[in-house]
């Protein structure tokens, strides 16, 4: 059920005109750039010979994943159990879960989601979290697949060393209910490094390191089928690589201001298109005659540079927070303060958690709404 500004703006949907009109602050996905991200990347993972397994974190979207999933994805990776579980009541699968989880009923789930049919990776760090996935598994009597989480340089999860990752594979394979099939090693701290030869060298120190637990597992007789890890600001590092044998991006579908220094391909220029944007409105001017707006921490995620502000497709300045429920416009040399009712549109600081303050993408193609469409997993951070 829509509710709030995306019941009032349902009627608009097919309406010449209709991004103009839109009641506000309204999460938008250029439709044309949103095409665009996702045909992008999975050309270049076919070319390089690399699976995709999209991170739905950064969308939360049945539509979306599905989107992703007709472009070749073999997968969709999630986050939190709350938003794998969303998105297969919505009817998306396989799914993997990239996190290690600490509570028993979770796993429960989990595993009767599993049995229910859904095509179910997770995560290990720890014997124990082996013996639960495994008596959850055959208690809901259905097989789950096991990835170990190797931390190779970001100090979040995983283990670290390859005697640590050989007994947890080892422990895994031995366990009934479960089924070894590799490793992930998610290096985080290199996805925003914006030089590219920097980035290069942190992502090939990480690289290394999974190497060495790759050959440790080999040499095990535990050889990894699928090795797991990546993002949208290694992608292009990985495909050359060719140590990972699926890459997890996300952002690069939106793209945001925190990604935007990021020089992806190192030619200094952009590989994606910004898709996602906060409509917005001006609802006052304040006593300094500045343009006052109808969104703040509420409706964007401010964890990262401020959003660039655009009228009718050009750009006017910048948004500064002045509240959790509004913005300031700032705008560019020359720039005159807009009038009360104009609607403006603003890049976002930080896609994924932008994406969970809303309830509904506004799919929107040229001057018109084309779709709303409902993020599942929005909220779901459980």
């Amino acid at each position: 059920m829509t509710r709030g500004v995306a019941s009032l703006n349902l009627e608009l949907v097919g309406v010449a005109g209709s991004r103009a009109a839109l009641e506000t602050p309204a999460l938008l996905l250029d439709a044309t750039a949103f095409e665009r991200n996702v045909a992008t990347l999975a050309a270049l993972a076919k070319e390089a010979g690399t699976a995709l397994r999209p991170h739905a974190k950064t969308h939360k979207c049945a539509t979306i994943a599905r989107a992703q999933l007709a472009a070749g994805a073999i997968g969709i990776a999630c986050a939190k159990s709350g938003e794998l579980l969303a998105l297969f009541e919505a009817g998306v699968t396989p799914l993997m879960l990239t996190a290690p989880v600490a509570s028993q009923r979770k796993i429960e789930r989990l595993a009767q989601a599993a049995a229910r049919g859904c095509d179910l990776t997770v995560v290990v760090d720890r014997i124990g979290l082996v013996a639960d996935f495994g008596a959850a598994a055959r208690a809901a009597q259905t097989t789950i697949a096991v990835l170990v989480d190797c931390d190779t340089g970001l100090g979040r999860t995983g283990a670290t060393t390859p005697d640590a990752v050989v007994a947890l594979a080892r422990a895994t394979a031995a366990e009934d209910g479960l089924s070894y099939a590799g490793v992930q090693a998610y290096a985080g701290h290199v996805q925003h490094v914006h030089d590219n030869d920097t980035r290069r060298l942190a992502n090939r120190i990480a690289n290394e390191r999974l190497s060495a637990i790759l050959a440790a597992l080999a040499d095990a007789g535990l050889a990894a089928r699928i090795v797991s890890g990546g993002g949208t600001g290694s992608h292009t590092l990985d495909f050359e690589d060719k140590v990972l044998t699926e890459v997890q991006a996300g952002s690069y579908i939106f793209m945001d201001e925190g990604y935007r220094p990021v020089d992806l391909h190192g030619e200094n220029g952009p590989v994606f298109d910004f898709a996602m944007y906060v409509a917005v409105t001006v609802i006052a001017h304040n006593s300094m005659g500045e343009a006052i707006t109808d969104a703040g921490s509420k409706s964007f995620a401010i964890d990262g540079p401020q959003p660039r502000a655009y009228l009718d497709g050009r750009e006017i300045g910048t948004i500064a927070w002045v509240g959790d429920e509004f913005g300031k416009l700032v705008p560019h040399e020359g720039i005159a303060v807009p009038p009360v009712g104009t609607r403006i549109e603003c890049t976002v600081p930080h896609c994924d958690p932008t994406a969970n303050l809303h309830d509904v993408i506004h799919l929107v193609r040229g001057d018109r709404l084309e779709a709303l469409w409902p993020i599942e997993g929005r909220g779901l951070s459980d």
